[in-house]
């Protein structure tokens, strides 16, 4: 009975010990202080509440793009509009918010570009015919309207690569369901727009 309580105390004593690395702070461009929920050891990250993953992304002009935001050793790529919290609207905002909540970001759209000429390996999934007024919550994609624990995992990525911690790459599964989500924004769009120019024809018939 010892050897196995010896293996899973000494596997234990490994993990304490990782995680009791100490990590380097970050000055900021062009010159300042490290930001102050900067993780100081591998725990602390793991520890960052959403609230401090926003506020280090935007401190290190990640979030808020300015001229330093490329002169870092690596960049996020922080879109904020697919990062973005969940809000709740009244039916009326909604309404008002509607198109343009169905735009894709700029960012978004270089992701999608980019993704499309450099990544040959990988085979997007098949955008699905949306309805008139979707939801992504009804989505199959889990980065259409990836829950609460997704999002943050997925800002808590951006800052360990950016920071330079091993083992933050991008999951294969995340790009196809990026670019899935994106196709589907970009189908919706589309759908919107041509709703609205039927709209605008039927208009110009009735007043002919």
């Amino acid at each position: 009975m010892m050897a196995p309580l010896t293996r899973r105390s000494s596997a234990l004593a490994a993990k304490i010990a990782t995680l009791q690395l100490q990590l380097a702070p970050l000055v900021p461009l062009p010159s300042g202080p490290p930001h102050p929920a900067f993780p100081k050891t591998l725990l602390t990250f793991q520890l960052l509440t959403e609230d401090e993953l926003d506020s280090i992304a935007h401190h290190y002009h990640q979030s808020t793009p300015g001229p330093w935001t490329m002169h870092y050793p690596a960049v996020m790529n922080w879109d904020k509009k697919f990062l973005a919290r969940p809000t709740r609207r009244s039916s009326r905002d909604a309404k008002m918010m509607g198109n343009e909540e169905r735009r894709l970001s700029q960012v978004e759209v270089k992701f999608v570009e980019g993704l499309m000429e450099t990544v040959k390996d990988i085979q997007a999934p098949e955008p699905r015919v949306l309805a008139s007024t979707p939801s992504s919550a009804n989505s199959s994609n889990p980065y259409a309207g990836h829950s609460d624990k997704d999002r943050i995992r997925i800002k808590r990525r951006k800052v360990g690569k950016f920071i330079g911690l091993v083992g933050m790459d991008t999951p294969v599964e995340e790009i196809a369901g990026r670019i899935q989500a994106s196709l589907e924004r970009a189908v919706e769009a589309s759908r919107e727009e041509l709703r609205r120019n039927e709209e605008i024809m039927l208009r110009r018939r009735k007043f002919a």
